[in-house]
């Protein structure tokens, strides 16, 4: 995939840490994170906000001061997106320990949660230059918030006008569906031969545009997969009593059956090009500030201590107040650590989060270290705040480095974001356990319920079923393998755990590409970004839009 080139040098007259950006992305946070926690609790879903963010900016950080820049709404995006995600794991973890019957004491919950995000900021930013520099890495997520960030200075009103029309678009699209006057998911798995088989397609403007950012190498791996696990794993392992009937149970235990694998797979393709890059691996940490030549403003000497400092205050902290073995402990945080390069890596390969799969692998994990249901359940809180804001802190850096933003004052908004966040997300979720409860109709906990379930099954004794050494080590050689070919081992991996339906619509995206880039070539193909990016924006206002008609009308 063709990467987008940097913009010059960062001037004095285009600031990026300013007060109204500070100011204007915590509130986008805030109102964004209340929308993030609806779908969460009730739809059990999350969605892409960050170009969401980045366009609500584009139009109301000039309302105070004037005209602004890339790099200013790079910086304001990245602080709501940290205010987001700092408390989003509450929702589904800590819930899942209050259906277990504990008594879940909030205020160390968010100690914990304030160091174990920092964890996940500081170690990524030690690891910038390997995944920013690295061709391999399309981002996705990047590309389309730098596309639309790309109208600020655009002088050709051409590439702006491709993006509102294609905003509309994506915006009627996705009304049409949301009151099903036109199909959202297409299947003809009623009509396949072989019980196990199945074929649907999700057609949401979101899956289309990421599948098209994607680009084509990519997508089409993922549904060679995906395509795989449809026609050939799906009716023989139903046949030879692996899992049930996909068709049946909606793909869980065919997930619960690959995700060794996926996580094997995903982990060793994190591993392998860091091992293959430990000359420049060794390069980055250098001392001095853009030593390399990468555009690092900032010195990794201090992110190792503080690193170091935050994981034994954790379990200083985990011992003395919830009794955690710091052993245990600290095999689990070398754990999340590993999850956290699994989230980057896949997020960067394929524009899809790990988060579940990695949270129901580390619940199993956790549990045949520690034996203790609430310490796993903990313990898989705390590593799920690290991986998700690595995941955030190094896709804004990408996107700061697409716009020559500064990575250090990218790294201060995160931790504002974090602060802020951490404590608004702790007293929404206390708000909505004494307004709702875990018992009512709408605010229904899918994610947590399936936590619960999961935790419930591994203290019963069905452990072995999730963590199995063969398919992990199966994993392990695929991942190895594809890693040395160039392959996108990361997408490739969750492909193999989300149903298909899902991949389906992300390959289809990926297929548009590939014909427009032999049709018109690369330049035009590069282009369409634009069209991509406006139908994901268009999709997400809709979503938006429902919820707030859903929380007026409850």
């Amino acid at each position: 995939m063709k990467q987008v080139t940097s913009a010059p040098a960062l001037s004095g007259e285009q600031k990026d840490f300013t007060f109204r950006a500070v100011f204007y992305g915590l509130l986008i946070g805030l109102v964004l994170m209340c929308v993030m926690a609806y779908l969460d609790i009730v739809m059990g879903m999350d969605t892409n906000v960050a170009t969401i963010a980045s366009m609500i900016g584009i139009l109301v950080v000039p309302t105070i001061g004037g005209p602004t820049n890339r790099r200013e709404i790079n910086l304001m995006q990245s602080c709501a997106t940290a205010t987001i995600f700092a408390a989003f794991s509450v929702y589904d973890n800590i819930t899942a320990m209050f259906m277990m019957g504990e008594e879940v004491s909030l205020l160390p919950v968010f100690v914990l949660l304030i160091l174990t995000d920092a964890m996940g900021i500081c170690f990524v930013s030690l690891l910038r230059d390997q995944y920013v520099n690295d061709p391999n890495l399309p981002f996705p997520g990047a590309v389309m918030c730098t596309t639309a960030l790309d109208q600020i200075d655009k002088k050709d009103n051409s590439s702006t006008k491709i993006l509102l029309i294609a905003t509309a678009l994506g915006f009627a699209l996705s009304m049409l569906q949301n009151f099903q006057i036109i199909p959202m998911i297409i299947g003809v798995t009623k009509y396949l031969p072989i019980e196990g088989m199945s074929l649907e397609i999700i057609l949401v403007p979101i899956a289309l545009g990421t599948g098209y950012v994607l680009g084509a190498k990519n997508a089409l791996c993922m549904l060679a997969v995906s395509s795989i696990v449809c026609f050939i794993e799906g009716p023989v392992g139903t046949q030879k009593g692996w899992f049930a009937d996909p068709n049946m149970d909606f793909y869980s235990g065919l997930q619960d059956f690959n995700l060794p694998v996926v996580v094997g797979c995903a982990l060793f393709a994190a591993l392998v090009p860091f091992a293959r890059q430990w000359r420049s691996m060794l390069n980055a940490f250098h001392f001095k500030k853009g030593a390399d030549g990468s555009g690092r403003d900032y010195s990794v000497k201090f992110q190792p201590i503080l690193l170091i400092i935050l994981t034994v205050v954790t379990i200083v902290f985990s011992y003395f107040y919830y009794g955690i073995h710091p052993v245990q402990l600290f095999i689990c945080t070398i754990i999340s650590l590993l999850f956290a390069m699994i989230a980057v890596r896949v997020f960067a390969e394929s524009g899809l989060g790990a988060g579940v799969a990695l949270n129901l692998f580390m619940i199993v994990i956790a549990y045949l270290i520690t034996k203790n249901a609430s310490y796993a359940m903990l313990i898989t809180f705390m590593s799920f705040n690290t991986f998700a804001l690595a995941q955030d802190t190094m896709t804004d850096l990408k996107i700061g480095q697409q716009v020559s933003a500064s990575p250090k004052n990218l790294l201060k908004a995160q931790f504002i974001g974090v602060i802020v966040g951490g404590i608004a997300g702790m007293f929404l979720f206390y708000a909505i356990l004494k307004t709702f409860g875990l018992d009512d109709e709408l605010f229904t906990y899918p994610v947590a319920n399936m936590y619960h379930s999961v935790i419930s099954g591994v203290t019963e004794g069905s452990a072995s079923g999730f963590f199995n050494p063969m398919r992990f080590g199966l994993g392990a050689a695929i991942g190895t393998v594809l890693s040395f070919i160039g392959l996108p081992a990361g997408g490739i991996a969750i492909a193999m755990y989300l149903p298909p339906r899902n991949v389906m619509g992300l390959a289809l995206g990926g297929v548009i590409r590939w014909i427009v880039e032999k049709k018109k070539g690369e330049e035009v193909a590069e282009k369409y970004n634009n069209a991509a990016t406006g139908i994901i924006i268009g999709d997400a206002i809709v979503t938006i839009s429902m919820i707030g008609i859903s929380l007026v009308s409850a």
